[in-house]
């Protein structure tokens, strides 16, 4: 998985056990809005043998993250925006 600022490639996550690291993709993605915080959109360019499924993860990943809710006594989370605007495409 590649994450390009548009002009070049900014990132690489490799895959862990032949599965793509979601998790290290939402670590970096809570970076970049920290780097950005008043942008919104982002692009997810996908190559077509990769399954949907994949797709909707990568965009709910770029879209939003869950947090601990500190008032909440049941360690209930609440969503927080990062990449809201979110174009889908074909990888080049």
């Amino acid at each position: 998985m590649e994450i390009t600022n548009g002009t070049s490639i900014i990132a690489s996550i490799p895959n862990v056990d032949d599965e793509y690291d979601l998790e290290t993709l939402s670590d970096f993605m809570v970076e970049l809005k920290r780097e950005y915080p008043n942008h919104e959109a982002a692009s997810v360019l996908m190559e077509p043998q990769i399954p949907y499924d994949y797709l909707i993860q990568v965009m709910d990943i770029v879209r939003s993250v869950e947090v601990p809710d500190d008032e909440s006594p049941e360690g209930e989370v609440q969503l927080v925006a990062l990449f809201p605007e979110i174009s889908v495409g074909d990888a080049p």
